[in-house]
């Protein structure tokens, strides 16, 4: 390796050390993303009770300065779990907040009243299963959260700690494969008065819940970095491999150059004789490239039960055209013709110039019927067709379609058989072999 290359790679891994330290500084310290709701948000907020269900608690909603109120009124019924609910619609299902980017929440709201002084919070996602006019059927992600304990004296809440709710689950019979925590759709949030809470006056009074997280994990980080090291590695090792090659190419021309001279002789006389398989004038296969291309459609010898269908097309009076308008006219008719046959084979056919005027189509999986209504197509629009200085052209056509474990030379030969009874028989007809 030069002093250059050496010097570029040892720059490059420095500044790769650097980048790995400064992305690591940069995850952990930075790299903060926030979603804020308050109660000046755009979104929409609602006062639910469960008067719905048959209760008798009333709630009612209003704003006090920069702080949501609901005041409610519990009342016992024949509903055994009343409650009252702050309901803040984010979305128009079925479209959600994708909220499983972050890992922790900042609350901060209160309740008074009877009881203990907790709420509960849901983050309500829509599933599969959810329906658009109906928010009981949002999978109902809850925690339970004392407005006045450890908990609101927490610098951030986990989201993690959100769990399905068990009366969700049991209520809606949802099965157990579904029952797991999923915020990446969530429409609506509610805060609501606790489990079993005590008749009389609730106040809950929200002023914002604020949702952080990174804009790339702990673990994305670290696979970006161990992926751009394994990338820098396999790099190294590719220009160190490079270089040994170059010397080593370097040792043996100076040692045998004619030889390798003589090797890079054979080798373009190889690309060469693969590349020479198309004709010029028409672009269609020579001889070797049928040969190339049944190859690889069959390796080897051409199975006993493969089908084949081989189609001759010679053009009628060729040469007449050839004497009359001269070769340069002739020229155009062949190439017209090619670019006609070409028209109507398919992909996975092979179309040949065979010789002179003659034309060869090779189709494989081709029946026999297909193959004579193909050769039938060619013949009558060569005979439709317009040609050069308004010249009437026609092609005559032999069929044949190779038997069981026949010779691919023998079936060449039937299909010019036929083809030869149709020029005999009066030209611009297709005869089966």
């Amino acid at each position: 390796m030069n002093s250059t290359s050496s010097n570029i790679l040892r720059y490059a891994l420095i500044f790769l050390i650097l980048v790995s330290i400064g992305v690591l500084t940069w995850q952990h310290f930075g790299m903060e993303r926030k979603l804020r709701i308050d109660a000046n948000s755009a979104h929409q907020f609602i006062a639910v009770d469960d008067r719905t269900q048959g209760g008798k608690s009333v709630a009612h909603l209003s704003k006090v300065n920069d702080a949501m109120v609901m005041k409610c009124k519990i009342a016992k019924s024949e509903y055994q779990w009343p409650y009252c609910q702050i309901r803040i619609q984010l979305t128009k299902m079925p479209s959600g907040m994708d909220l499983s980017h972050f890992d922790d929440i900042d609350f901060n709201l209160s309740r008074s009243g009877p009881g203990p002084e907790k709420v509960r919070v849901y983050l309500n996602n829509f599933e599969a299963y959810s329906k658009i006019n109906d928010s009981s059927t949002l999978k109902v992600n809850e925690l339970l959260l004392d407005t006045k304990g450890a908990d609101m004296a927490s610098s951030h809440i986990p989201l993690n700690l959100f769990r399905v709710a068990s009366w969700w689950v049991e209520y809606k019979n949802i099965p157990l494969i579904d029952t797991d925590m999923q915020v990446d759709n969530v429409p609506i949030i509610e805060i609501s008065t606790p489990g079993f809470a005590p008749e009389g006056e609730h106040e809950i009074t929200f002023k914002y819940i604020e949702f952080h997280g990174k804009w790339l994990s702990l673990t994305q980080v670290l696979l970006g970095i161990v992926s751009a090291w394994l990338t820098f590695g396999v790099a190294w090792l590719g220009f160190e491999i490079f270089q040994y090659r170059q010397r080593l190419s370097q040792e043996r021309s100076q040692r045998s150059e004619l030889e390798v001279i003589n090797r890079v002789l054979e080798i373009q006389a190889e690309v060469l004789s693969n590349q020479a398989q198309i004709d010029p004038l028409t672009g269609a296969l020579n001889r070797a490239g049928l040969n190339n291309l049944l190859s690889k459609k069959w390796p080897g010898e051409i199975p006993k039960d493969a089908q084949l269908s081989i189609l001759f097309a010679d053009l009628d009076h060729f040469k007449r055209i050839n004497d009359t308008h001269g070769h340069a006219v002739g020229d155009e008719v062949l190439q017209q013709f090619a670019q006609l046959v070409k028209s109507k084979i398919r992909k996975s056919d092979g179309f040949v110039r065979w010789g002179g005027e003659e034309f060869l189509v090779a189709c494989p999986e081709m029946p026999h019927d297909l193959a004579v209504k193909l050769a039938e197509n060619i013949r009558d629009s060569a005979e439709k067709s317009s040609w050069p200085h308004s010249i009437a052209v026609t092609c005559s056509c032999g069929v044949a379609t190779r038997n069981h474990g026949e010779d691919f030379n023998a079936l060449i030969e039937r299909a010019d058989i036929a083809l030869y009874r149709a020029k005999k028989g009066g030209r611009n007809r297709v005869e089966i072999g």
